[in-house]
């Protein structure tokens, strides 16, 4: 862009140097003219005819160009331009053939035709190139449009040449045999210099914006020669207005002038579209030469990466038959290298596949879908393939697909993943192991706890309440002093707090409500127990119908409420917790909800946070879904679903 600028600029620099010395040149024999009055041609018959007939030849050019450069689809100021100067050209060759002197005009009256030919032609010309400095709103019209403008042209120009030839006297007075030109004709070019000038002002402030107007398919116009044009027709009509004879040496100048600006004319409007398709053809071809050795480079590239992938790449045409085929596929399959292309795909595949395969790849291709994995493992998404020797294994694979030339091709990018598959096998049973291990460490511990529990309550429990009682009796001793009274009851109180103490923990391994009254009874006692030590509200929403469940599910359940409290009361600062209960035929649904701090998302994902852990391992051992939402400063809300038509991992251990 920068270049193009510099470029445009320094040919209106050089338009304007022209401009100024012939406008110079012009002022001196305008001020001499005078002195130059004297000078005159000896044959100014041929000199005119000459200089006429190559502006006329120059304008039939412009016409052959704006009409038939761009089919039959233009600009509408292509068509005006093309007429214009269709009708310019004709004209001139009328005032040509009609100068004084020329076979069959001979007379003043013959002049004064040939003079209104000249003024109708110049004043052609002078509109056009204003109506075209303006830079007015252009339209594409059609054929029949343009045929419309073009008879409309030859329609004005036959009525201007009949009424020249046939009755001059309409037409005002241009030249008086031994007077030379009236002073209606010097006005009139008087007129046609004003007008030119204000077109060469126009064309120069386009310019100096170095706008070309390259509108592509229709009329290329370059400006600065027809600011150059503008002004040589200005500077021509002065000369034409100045001689008095046909043999004075201002007609050849005023004709000169006339050449030069349209050669200008032609420069702007026939030069630049007859170059500009050319220049096109030629970047075309550059840049076409320059894409070919692009590709060609591109193509050997990614000949390479396809020889030298890990992964296997095979393409293969509409009918199935493997086009492209890389080392490496070759290896995965165990057949030769090259020795797959031009083999069906069919024998990659296993046979109870081959039947299906063909038709999911052609809803594959129509569907719209350009590429996708292959399978539908929801974590795999493997297909099965079949080696040389007749051995299955899985493929992880993607497939996409091109259009060339009215054919479709399919390429497949695959790897092995046996030994991906087995590790991930090897890991799933590891994991259900250590889920098993853990479920069953949950009942042991579950069973350890009820016994211990059991053993404090019933052995311990009896052995601190009978040593109360004897404690009791030894208190209604008279005989014992004071002083040992005192001993006694505070021994009592111990007592009585350890039994408080026992009774707790022996809650805490084992609620005796859970195994005496149920799960609503347990969650009822816990909810009651919680809000009393930690001053938290608590708030149970379920009833005994909706927690009748086995003993297994009341425990974990439990456990869970449990543990969930207790990350409350140690991190949560909250002032309220809901615990509420939802069942359907199948599934049991309740959520924990607190208004405290919440739980930042990184706190969450800690190997160390042991009581989500242990949480969500019960679920999962019930088959179950753990939901944890979290927000800041707006509390923690767990939510807990249970199938209630299978059985837990531990029933079936227990079991």
């Amino acid at each position: 862009m920068l270049h193009t600028n510099s470029l445009a600029g320094l040919r209106l620099t050089r338009a304007r140097w022209l401009t100024f010395v012939l406008l110079a040149l012009s002022a001196a024999m305008w001020v001499g003219h005078a002195q130059l009055s004297f000078l005159s041609v000896p044959h100014p018959l041929p000199v005119h005819t000459f200089l006429e007939t190559v502006t006329i030849v120059i304008f039939a050019s412009v016409f052959i160009v704006c009409w038939n450069a761009f089919g039959d689809t233009r600009k509408k100021s292509s068509a005006i331009l093309a007429v214009a100067f269709l009708c310019t050209a004709i004209l001139g060759f009328f005032h040509s053939i009609s100068f004084q002197g020329m076979p069959g005009f001979e007379t003043a009256v013959d002049m004064h035709k040939s003079l209104s030919f000249w003024l109708v032609s110049r004043s052609i010309v002078a509109v056009t190139l204003l109506g075209l400095s303006l830079d007015p709103i252009d339209a594409d019209i059609g054929r029949k449009q343009s045929y419309l403008v073009l008879a409309i042209g030859l329609a004005f120009t036959a009525a201007i040449t009949t009424i020249i030839f046939n009755l001059p006297e309409w037409l005002p007075l241009t030249f008086v045999e031994h007077q030379g030109q009236t002073s209606f004709k010097v006005l009139y070019e008087m007129g046609l210099v004003a007008v030119n000038c204000i077109t060469a002002l126009l064309f120069y402030k386009h310019a100096l914006r170095f706008e070309t107007d390259k509108s592509a398919e229709h009329l290329h116009i370059d400006r600065i020669p027809l600011f150059l044009a503008s002004t040589l027709m200005a500077m021509s009509e002065v000369y034409f207005s100045l001689y008095s004879s046909t043999s004075d040496i201002d007609i050849v100048i005023g004709h000169s002038l006339q050449v030069l600006a349209a050669f200008a004319i032609y420069r702007s409007m026939v030069a630049v579209n007859i170059h500009t398709p050319y220049a096109a053809l030629i970047e075309t071809t550059a840049n076409l030469v320059a894409s070919t050795e692009e590709l060609t480079v591109q193509r050997e590239r990614l000949g390479r990466m396809i020889d030298t992938a890990i992964d296997g790449i095979i393409t293969v045409n509409e009918k199935q038959i493997i086009v492209i085929a890389n080392p490496a596929a070759a290896v995965i399959f165990g057949y030769p290298a090259n020795s797959l292309i031009g083999a069906p795909l069919s024998q990659l595949i296993p046979m109870r596949h081959r039947h299906n395969h063909g038709n999911h790849m052609k809803q594959f291709g129509e569907a719209g879908t350009t590429r996708r994995k292959m399978g539908t493992h929801y974590e795999d998404f493997y297909v099965t393939g079949c080696k040389a020797d007749g051995e299955e294994f899985p493929i992880e694979a993607s497939i996409a697909h091109q259009m060339e030339k009215g054919e479709r091709f399919y390429t497949v990018i695959f790897r092995d993943i046996t030994d991906r598959k087995i590790a991930k096998e090897k890991m799933a049973a590891y994991h259900a192991q250590l889920s098993q291990l853990s479920n069953t460490l949950q009942s042991i511990r579950e069973e350890e706890r009820k016994h211990i529990a059991r053993e404090l309550h019933d052995d311990l429990g009896q052995l601190l309440a009978a040593l109360r009682m004897d404690l009791s009796l030894l208190q209604r001793d008279q005989q014992l002093v004071e002083t040992n009274q005192l001993t006694i009851k505070s021994m009592d109180q111990l007592i009585l707090t350890a039994i408080t103490t026992l009774r707790r923990i022996a809650t805490d391994l084992r609620p005796r409500a859970l195994d005496e009254g149920g799960l609503f009874f347990a969650l009822q006692t816990l909810q009651k127990d919680f809000s009393q030590r930690h001053k938290i509200d608590c708030e149970l929403i379920a009833t005994e119908e909706l927690l009748t469940l086995d003993d297994e599910r009341s425990t974990a359940i439990f456990r869970i409420v449990q543990e969930s409290l207790t990350n409350v009361a140690r991190h949560a600062e909250a002032t309220c917790v809901q615990i509420e209960f939802h069942r359907s035929s199948d599934k049991l649904n309740f959520t924990i909800n607190d208004n405290g701090k919440g739980i930042d998302e990184v706190d969450m994902q800690k190997t160390q946070s042991f009581g989500l852990v242990g949480m969500r391992e019960r679920v999962k051992a019930m088959q179950g879904e753990f939901h944890v939402v979290s927000d800041e400063d707006e509390g923690t809300t767990l939510y807990i679903e249970l199938p209630l038509h299978t059985q837990t991992n531990a029933m079936i251990t227990n079991k």
